[in-house]
């Protein structure tokens, strides 16, 4: 009998790694979509990514101080795509069956919603490293402009809890003063 342990083999060594792989979450669809065409959804988003959450929107770009409506309609889905390691809302003509307008999330996007307007998100597209224009996703449901920013707002708060480094505490002296 031995007192060494077994020379690992293939399967025990990538048996660790299987353990670590998280499982992806299962895609989510709009409420205002029956289920049909969210599986049209799931379908454009494709199998190495996942739709966060999603919703029937306009999207609309400022044009010097109004809105404009840049795309009548369509379904936009928060997209985790595995294969490209980033997040996008993407907006799909799922009748189509085409994107229509893609946008990566850029590091501290944040969405700005309106008391007056619940069913309006706007934010700032930035291009080439400069401010840009602002852009808003109307929604047609108040409830999934809701559940949309709570699901940004959730991203951006992970976003920048893994991109804060850890301070050590500062290291504290002690000074006796005698008397």
């Amino acid at each position: 009998m031995s007192v060494y342990p077994p020379t690992p083999t293939i399967s025990m060594m990538h048996a660790g790694a299987d353990r670590k792989k998280a499982k992806r979450p299962p895609n989510v669809g709009s409420r205002e979509l029956n289920s049909q065409e969210n599986e049209m959804l799931f379908q454009l988003v494709g199998s190495d990514a996942v739709s966060l959450t999603a919703a029937v929107v306009q999207l609309l770009k400022s044009d010097r101080g109004s809105w404009r409506i840049e795309l009548q309609h369509g379904v936009v889905s928060l997209v985790k795509d595995y294969a490209q390691r980033a997040y996008f809302l993407r907006i799909f003509d799922i009748l189509d069956e085409r994107v229509v307008w893609d946008f990566k999330l850029y590091k501290a996007f944040r969405v700005q919603s309106f008391p007056q307007c619940r069913k309006l998100l706007a934010f700032e597209q930035m291009e080439n490293g400069e401010d840009g224009v602002i852009l808003g996703l109307n929604f047609f449901s108040e409830y999934e402009a809701a559940e949309f920013k709570e699901h940004l707002d959730r991203r951006h708060a992970q976003e920048r809890k893994s991109s804060t480094p850890v301070r050590p505490g500062m290291p504290m002296v002690m000074s006796s003063s005698s008397g």
